[in-house]
């Protein structure tokens, strides 16, 4: 029996979302890396084979959450496509990277750096966790390094107390809980459970305290009720490797706050770098779309990885160090670039995304961001960085574990604000030298 047709390259779905090239082609999908021709940015488009209810479900997940280190879903769609018959997808944000299981295939991590990532995945559990969503396949192969940051993967057999698609009890045998595996309702336990797993395997440095495997322990204990939440597991990982975990994190309530209290359900957003747009020295962001939150949707698959070579995430200090200092080397003025967008606004509140492009020849080490706001704004909220304002003035200082810009790279970070946000403001100062705006 032959297979059924599928869009090849070139396809457009709904006149919006170009099919460029195959990502990734795996038994249950088609990942594309794609070309949005309406904000002309791009993505990744995840085609499947057979049933569709899955797909649906991974969006309808994906809704539920808002985190940064939890993949975006833009859209879904069911596109009719000539020759080949409709043609359901789910687009998302294109990451950069490699997984966590492919780091692993190289060697061992150090254990700061493998504390770091299992801080970062134990937070987006955790606020996975508070929107009723249990993930039911942590694994290594579902948990992604970009440069920007760690990002879980595959919310496509997620299990939710709020519908009636919660599936068979799923998931990767090595890594399920032995109350899963003899039928037992979904639950956050049975994450943690898989998270230990995971830690255990990342933990292999000889010198890795006894603390943090105790922990791996108390995670993988076969009585769920003995097992911390994925909350306090972050916590306690993020202590040791000097990460902080728990305040980029923003769950949306099903019901809406006062008017002008806080920002619109679903709103935050992160920046992520976008391949396809790099001119020479330059590295463009990718916006990540209004549910950051979603779900990097592939079981078992590496998917969305791009075709340039993987790229190690920084490493974590051995101790926490100052974000800045003041020796930091400073670029010669216009040697940077600062791209400030407002993505959002609301009643009394905004959210903006900023990108800080090294065009020199140099590395920028403990780099530090100075700008002043032009009517009077107020962060009160900002991931992927530190912050400090004085009035109008602000300072946003590199995030420990990632300090440093490479030639033609970028360093992201967004926030959320209060107040009525201008364009941008008139000037920056990239470690006291003057920046390009763009």
């Amino acid at each position: 029996m032959s297979a059924p047709p599928e869009p090849g390259p070139g396809t457009v779905l709904d006149g919006r979302y170009r099919l460029d090239e195959i990502l990734d082609n795996g038994g249950m999908a088609t990942v594309w890396r794609a070309a949005d021709l309406v904000l002309e940015r791009a993505v990744a488009v995840k085609v499947p084979r057979g049933s569709t209810g899955g797909l649906r479900r991974e969006a309808k997940a994906a809704a539920a959450l808002t985190h940064p280190h939890i993949t975006a879903v833009y859209d879904y769609g069911e596109a009719v496509v000539a020759d080949v018959g409709r043609v359901p997808y789910v687009v998302m944000e294109l990451l950069r990277g490699e997984t966590l299981a492919a780091r692993l295939a190289r060697g061992a991590l150090p254990w700061r750096e493998a504390a770091a990532v299992g801080a970062r995945l134990a937070d987006a559990l955790a606020a996975a966790h508070a929107a009723g969503v249990v993930h039911r396949d942590v694994k290594p192969a579902n948990v992604f390094l970009t440069p920007g940051g760690v990002k879980v993967l595959d919310f496509g057999i997620a299990f939710t107390r709020r519908g009636p698609e919660s599936g068979p009890v799923w998931g990767t045998p090595a890594y399920v809980a032995p109350e899963a595996v003899e039928g037992a309702e979904p639950a956050p336990s049975a994450d943690v459970y898989s998270l230990g797993v995971v830690l255990r395997e990342a933990l292999t440095d000889p010198d890795a305290p006894g603390e943090l495997l105790a922990l791996c322990d108390r995670c993988t204990d076969r009585r769920p009720e003995a097992r911390p939440d994925a909350a306090r597991v972050a916590e306690a990982l993020g202590r040791a490797a000097g990460v902080p975990v728990g305040v980029a994190a923003v769950h949306q309530p099903s019901a809406p706050g006062p008017a002008g209290a806080a920002p619109p359900r679903n709103l935050t957003r992160i920046l992520l770098e976008d391949p396809a747009r790099e001119p020479a020295r330059r590295r463009a962001w990718l916006v990540a779309g209004a549910l950051v939150a979603g779900a990097a949707l592939l079981a078992a698959l590496p998917l969305w990885r791009t075709a340039d070579p993987p790229r190690r995430p920084a490493a974590v200090p051995a101790t926490p160090t100052a974000s800045a200092t003041s020796t930091a080397p400073s670029p010669p003025p216009g040697e940077c670039l600062v791209e400030y967008r407002v993505t959002n606004r609301w009643p009394d509140g905004f959210q903006a995304e900023v990108a800080v492009v090294n065009l020199g020849d140099a590395p920028v080490d403990g780099w530090r961001l100075s700008w002043e706001f032009g009517r009077g704004e107020q962060i009160t909220q900002l991931w992927e960085g530190a912050h400090r304002q004085r009035g109008r003035a602000v300072t946003v200082d590199a995030p420990g574990y990632d300090p440093r810009i490479p030639p033609g790279d970028a360093a992201r970070f967004g926030f959320l604000g209060r107040g009525e946000a201008a364009d941008r403001p008139e000037a920056f100062t990239l470690n006291g030298s003057a920046c390009r705006a763009g």
